[in-house]
Formats: structure tokens, C-alpha cells, sequence
């Protein structure tokens, strides 16, 4: 059990302890004279700590400064105290460390090279005690080299050393996460072993079961099949046995045709659970193929006004639990409650209209092959577009290995008219490689921009993101989800801030998001606020839907912004990479090659889920070449009857 020490501790300029915690910090060093000595391991951490607070970017230079002597008198006591522990003393000094200064002593530990004093039996004796971390100790590259054999050998037995393995080489860093480093007389050979023992283990995780079964295999950390099945059915086991256990969440979407007054509706009718109700009379009324393709667009939203894809995975949907709780692989395509609700409605919605038109003898597979064949020659004059969709009978396994292999043939033709003006079906022949989403060009010149500095993340995160501090003012606790949202509902003064929060308001002004007026309150610059929280929310702007462009190409020439001349938006290129294959995301759907390669599950349900997603990209991608051609001729993106 470690001592209770209250003492100051430095997180971060930002961190709402720092005022509280810079007060005690310069009372602790007012009290510094030139005979002063450190005697208590406690006390040299705190003392680090304090000298870390007066020295933050976030006080005045001046300030600062007046500190320079006692930071000296104390640095050199802490020095002289840290470099007289040998073996003797090192484990009493260890095991009186406070747990909030673990970090401080490993990290001063180094500072005075301490371990050049440690014999490899007395450091060993600290390793085994069951209050060391070992993640703590591997952060430091220093420790690591220098008792290289000795973690190895206690790393192979270790139980903390398949976590430290899986989150360096699996696990997606979280910002405030440190590397470790890995003892190189560990080999990457011997990570199965330990990897297999940790599932194992009673007590594994089953976050890090389904890190490791959705893992990709690579040299540095080796990932067998085996390991990744025994991953996935040792965490099936896992749910199976917890079922009714701990705090669940669900959320449920119906769709229905009826008799009702609106076009389209929904209601809530139960805890997160909606029902979407349309028109069944007017889509029976309105069975032309047009019409029918723009249902996608007008009722079933798969695409915003913008033409954004509405059930890809944007940073802004994620809750913050969603953010930074659980454990995330590395190349994780990372989803929340908004993404499973928009999946979920556009399946349904998907799932039901099919089924609807084909009791109408209607397939929207032959819409699909008619929009490229017909549709695209006669409204915009391209030629020799070929779809063939999956014949009609065809089972689901039959009809979900030609979507992807038909779809793969609408990019290359549409990349040669792009590219060549012209369909050379000859060309085309003998080409056999994929194509990138990334590399599907658009016909279309600055089609799309995304934010390409670090000085707009941070400007969008201060406006608009739920855990800005700019947001906190008491007397309006939890009446705005955001800053730019406090400032639009309520009146808003600089002395509702403490000083030092005004450095954010300054740089916020300088940007130009917000001003000051006379009477000190601040306001917002709307058009500018408005751009950004366009981005914010998508990830994305769609450039030719602003007929005012002053603000955008500002942000171009300051290169706060980059364009992007693309078939799709990035974040639906990581959306289609998530569901086609896995060469970008480890927990990918891989819809194309499972299907190919004959490696499909033999569930039907799982089968025709398969193909509802398939569907949906299959329309995405017409929604998306039908918008190029529109905004290529300055027509409206809706699909219309041929002339």
C-alpha cells in the first residue's frame, strides 16, 4: 500500500487543477532558502512538480524569471538526494513513493542516471514487487537499454507483458499516451507464446480478445490465424457468460410503408428506438426509375444536401466515451452510436424498398445497371458504360461475389472518363488492377476540402468540441454544448474568464472566429464559424455548394485548408475501405474478398446482410458519379425523366 502524500502536481497548462496547483507551488517555493536540503523522496517529486508549474508556457515570463534562484537551490538538492540512492535504499525509496509521483521518480530516476548506481539483483527485486508497473519503467528508453537481459528474461513471464505488446502494437495511441520500448533481446518470435498464455488467462480482457482477433499480422508483432481465433472464441465465450451483466445500451429502428398523410415520417416510440414511416400510396404512384433513385436522396437521406454520405464514421459523431474508453486497434475503423443508428436505418430502409419493388417486379439491381447504361448516355452523352447486375434467381453468395467485382469495374471505367474522356473497352480488358479509392479521381477541380493544419484542429476543437474549456462558465453550467454555442445563446463577457484563459480568447481573435467588442463581450465572426462548423461536424466541406468562397480560399492560400479532387470524400473513402476489404482497417468487413475468396459465413442472415451493405455502396457510388455530372453541367443533382 503506497503512503498518502497531498502534495502539488503538474498535468498541464490546461488542466483544471493548474491554478489551484501553481498557488501551492509558488507558496512551496517562497520557503526555499540557500541551506535548504532534501531528506524525503515525497518531497524531492513535489518539489519537481512545482518547479514544472512555475515554468509552464502558460505563466508570464516575468513570473517565471522571479523563480529562477529557488528553482536552482531546489534542482540541485533534488540532484544531490537522487544520486545518493545505491542498492541499499532504492526499494524503501521506491516503495515510499505516492502514487500520483510514480511517473516523476522514473523520470528523475533517469534525469540523474540512477540505474548506473542499481545492480541488476536489486533493480530485479523492484520488478517483482507486485506494485510495479511495468509499462511506467518501459516508457523510459534509457532504463530499458540498460537492464536489456533482465526485462527480457522477466517480460517472458510476466503477466503485464502481453497488455504492454498489444497496446505498442495493436492498440491505437490515445494523444496523451507515451511510447514504450520494447528490451531487443525480446524477440517479436516469442509475442505468440505470451500472446496465447494471455488468452488464456481467466482474467483476460475481453477488449484486448477483440483487439487481438481483429489484429492484422506484421513483422514487428506476428499475429497467427490460430491466435486470432482462439482471440475471437474466447470472447464470444466472454459475452455469452455476461449477457445480462453491467449497463446496457440499445437502440432500435423500424421502417414501414403505409397509409399516412406524410410523405415520410418517424416517430420514438419506445427508449431509442424510432419508427420511420412512408407514404406507401405515393411510392406506388411514383414507380419510375428516376424517382426511385431519388428516394435515396429526398426520403432515405443516404446522401446530406451537400451530397455527403450520411452513414460514414466522422470524428464529431463520438461521444467522449466513445472516443477514449475501451481498447482500439491501431488500424481500427472506429465507429460509435451514431454510426450503428445510421447503419441500421439505411439497412432497413434498404432492406424494405427492395423487398416493396420487387413485389412490384422491380429490381434494383437492374435500376442500378440501367442508370449507367441508359441513364448516363442519354442525360449526359457518355458512351459504353457497362453494369451487369447479378441475374435475377441468382442466390445471395452468387449475387454477393458479383457486386463487388461489378463495382470495381464501374471505378475503372468511370477513372478512364475521367482521366481519358472515353471508355476504351479494350484498355479496359486488360487491366486487372484494383483501384484505389484514394486514386478514383473526380471530374471536378477542387471538389473537396479538409482541414490541413494543426492551428484549425485546434481553432475547431476551442468552438466546437464538447470539452473545451472555453465552454465552462459557471453561471451558465450545462447551457451549451459547446463554446461557439454559449456565445450564439447567451451573453458572454471576457470576465466570465480567469486570466488565464485568455490566452485561448486572444488566439481565437487573431484567427478571426471571434471579437471583442466595446463593451468586452465577445461575439462571433457568423460566416466564418459557420464554414468551420460545416467541417467540424463532417470532416469535410464540399466546395461548390458555397456560392461565397471568400472565407474557403483564405483558408487555402493560409494552407489551414487543403483540396481534395476525389470520386468520394475521404471519409467515405474510409468507409468503403472498411466494408470492401482490409488493407486500411484490421477490423474491416471485407465484403469483397470473404466473398471471392470463398471465404463467406454460411449464415444466410449474415449472407443477406452482406448484401444490403453492398447495395447501399452500389448506390452511394451512383448518387456520387450522378452528382459529378450535374455539378460538371450546372444541373440539379436529382435524377430526371429522359427527355
Amino acid at each position: 500500500m503506497r503512503p498518502v502524500y497531498r502534495g502539488v502536481k503538474y498535468y498541464s497548462p490546461y488542466d483544471l487543477s493548474f491554478t489551484g496547483n501553481f498557488e501551492e507551488a509558488t507558496r512551496l517555493l517562497d520557503t526555499i532558502n540557500d541551506s535548504f536540503v532534501v531528506t524525503d523522496i515525497n518531497c524531492a517529486l513535489e518539489l519537481h512538480n512545482a518547479i514544472k508549474l512555475v515554468s509552464s508556457p502558460g505563466v508570464k515570463k516575468e513570473l517565471a524569471v522571479s523563480y529562477e534562484a529557488p528553482k536552482s537551490i531546489v534542482m540541485k538538492a533534488i540532484a544531490t538526494f537522487f544520486k545518493a540512492i545505491d542498492d541499499d535504499c532504492l526499494f524503501e525509496h521506491f516503495k515510499g513513493v505516492a502514487i500520483e509521483y510514480l511517473d516523476d521518480f522514473w523520470e528523475l530516476f533517469v534525469k540523474f542516471k540512477v540505474y548506473i548506481n542499481i545492480s541488476p539483483t536489486a533493480f530485479s527485486t523492484l520488478l517483482h514487487d507486485q506494485e510495479t508497473t511495468l509499462h511506467r519503467i518501459l516508457e523510459h528508453k534509457e532504463i530499458v537499454s540498460y537492464y536489456d537481459s533482465l526485462l527480457s528474461e522477466f517480460m517472458r513471464e510476466s503477466d503485464q507483458t502481453a497488455r504492454i505488446i498489444t497496446g505498442k502494437f495493436l492498440e491505437k495511441k490515445h494523444s496523451n499516451s507515451r511510447a514504450v520500448y520494447i528490451p531487443s533481446s525480446l524477440k517479436p518470435a516469442e509475442f505468440e507464446v505470451i500472446l496465447l498464455r494471455y488468452i488464456e488467462w481467466e482474467f483476460a480482457n475481453v477488449g484486448v480478445l477483440q483487439l487481438i482477433a481483429n489484429s492484422q499480422s506484421s513483422a514487428e508483432c506476428p499475429i497467427s490465424d490460430l491466435l486470432r481465433l482462439k482471440a475471437k472464441k474466447k470472447a464470444q465465450e466472454y459475452w455469452e457468460k455476461h449477457e445480462k451483466e453491467g449497463i446496457n445500451f440499445s437502440y432500435g429502428v423500424g421502417v414501414c410503408f403505409k397509409d399516412v398523410a406524410d410523405t415520410k415520417s418517424f416517430e420514438a416510440i419506445g427508449p431509442n428506438e424510432y419508427q420511420f414511416s412512408y407514404d406507401i400510396n405515393w411510392l406506388k404512384d411514383n414507380l419510375d426509375y428516376p424517382t426511385i433513385l431519388n428516394n435515396f436522396i429526398y426520403l432515405f437521406d443516404y446522401v446530406d444536401h451537400c451530397y455527403r454520405c450520411s452513414f460514414v464514421s466522422v470524428k464529431s459523431k463520438l461521444g467522449i466515451f466513445e472516443r477514449t474508453m475501451g481498447v482500439k486497434g491501431k488500424k481500427e475503423y472506429v465507429v460509435g452510436s451514431t454510426f450503428h443508428f445510421m447503419d441500421m436505418k439505411t439497412s432497413a430502409e434498404m432492406q424494405a424498398y427492395t423487398a416493396f419493388l420487387e413485389d412490384l417486379n422491380i429490381r434494383i439491381e437492374d435500376i442500378i445497371s440501367w442508370f449507367f447504361k441508359e441513364y448516363l448516355m442519354q442525360e449526359f452523352g457518355v458512351e459504353g458504360f457497362v453494369m451487369n447486375p447479378p441475374s435475377e434467381g441468382s442466390t445471395l453468395v452468387e449475387k454477393n461475389r458479383t457486386l463487388p467485382s461489378e463495382l470495381d469495374g464501374v471505378f475503372k471505367q468511370f477513372r478512364m472518363l475521367v482521366t481519358d474522356h472515353i471508355i476504351d473497352r479494350e484498355l479496359f480488358e486488360i487491366s486487372s488492377n484494383p483501384v484505389s479509392m484514394s486514386e478514383l479521381p473526380s471530374m471536378l477541380k477542387n471538389k473537396y476540402a479538409y482541414v490541413n493544419s494543426e492551428s484549425l484542429t485546434r481553432e475547431q476543437n476551442l468552438l466546437f468540441s464538447d470539452q473545451s474549456m472555453l465552454m465552462y462558465v459557471p453561471k451558465y453550467e450545462n447551457e451549451a454544448r459547446s463554446f461557439a454555442e454559449l456565445l450564439v445563446t447567451h451573453t458572454i463577457t471576457i470576465s466570465d474568464y480567469p486570466d488565464w484563459e485568455m490566452k485561448d480568447l486572444n488566439w481565437l481573435q487573431e484567427r478571426g472566429s471571434i471579437y471583442i467588442d466595446e463593451q468586452k463581450i465577445i461575439r462571433i465572426n457568423g460566416r466564418r464559424v459557420a464554414l468551420l462548423r460545416d467541417l467540424y461536424d463532417h470532416d469535410v466541406l464540399c466546395c461548390y455548394y458555397y456560392r461565397n468562397k471568400e472565407i474557403l480560399e483564405q483558408l487555402i492560400v493560409s494552407g489551414d485548408l487543403r483540396y481534395g479532387n476525389t470520386l468520394f470524400s475521404v471519409p467515405e473513402q474510409e468507409y468503403l475501405n472498411y466494408m470492401l476489404n482490409k488493407s486500411e482497417y484490421s477490423n474491416g468487413m471485407d465484403l469483397r474478398n470473404k466473398y471471392i475468396h470463398s471465404t463467406y459465413p454460411l449464415d444466410e442472415k449474415q449472407q443477406q446482410r452482406d448484401y444490403i451493405h453492398l447495395l447501399k455502396i452500389m448506390m452511394l457510388t451512383v448518387l456520387k458519379i450522378n452528382e459529378e455530372y450535374c455539378l460538371g453541367s450546372r444541373t440539379e443533382g436529382e435524377f430526371h425523366e429522359n427527355k
